[in-house]
């Protein structure tokens, strides 16, 4: 009984303080960085707008640009059991399909801009959900080393889409 009460003051110890550490400094200079990096992403997507380089009757632009705006309200809260766990239904599966679609035939800038929205959205979400993101390492490393495989960019595609239904379609919650 000693020393189950030892070993659980030692995980307490060490585990309490790495804790803290990692949700008041770590994640929160993180979550920052993140959004500076949105911030400049929305930036860059609006003085592609502004040189002319995309035109005013673009349809994705502002598909991303309100994911964008979307995803910075959601980044301090949103996390990897929110992007997983909610079911769509049809009729939002139905526009982020179509929404995808267009954003995937628009330009090189456009698509590029989206996906960069995208991966930071994916960061901010593991960066709040540290325990998660430890129990499905192996699959996402799995993942990673088979990405060739056509199931796991469908996989990808599909949790590309629940993430953008639950951001992007759904209202937010002040």
């Amino acid at each position: 009984m000693k020393t189950l009460l030892f070993w659980c003051l030692i995980a307490l110890l060490v585990g309490l303080p790495i804790y803290l550490l990692y949700w008041n400094l770590f994640r929160a200079a993180l979550i920052q960085r993140l959004k500076y990096r949105m911030f400049q992403v929305r930036d860059d997507l609006r003085m592609l707008l502004i040189a002319g380089e995309i035109s005013e009757k673009e349809k994705a632009y502002p598909l991303i640009e309100k994911f964008c705006n979307r995803a910075l309200s959601k980044m301090e809260d949103v996390d990897l059991t929110n992007l997983l766990s909610s079911k769509l239904d049809k009729q939002t599966s139905l526009e982020v399909e179509r929404d995808l679609e267009i954003i995937f035939n628009s330009g090189p800038d456009m698509r590029r801009h989206f996906l960069q929205i995208a991966f930071l959205v994916f960061g901010a979400a593991a960066a709040n959900s540290p325990g998660v993101l430890v129990l499905i390492a192996p699959v996402i490393v799995f993942s990673v080393t088979a990405l060739w495989f056509n199931k796991v960019k469908l996989w990808f595609l599909a949790l590309m889409k629940k993430a953008m239904g639950n951001l992007f379609l759904k209202p937010a919650s002040c």
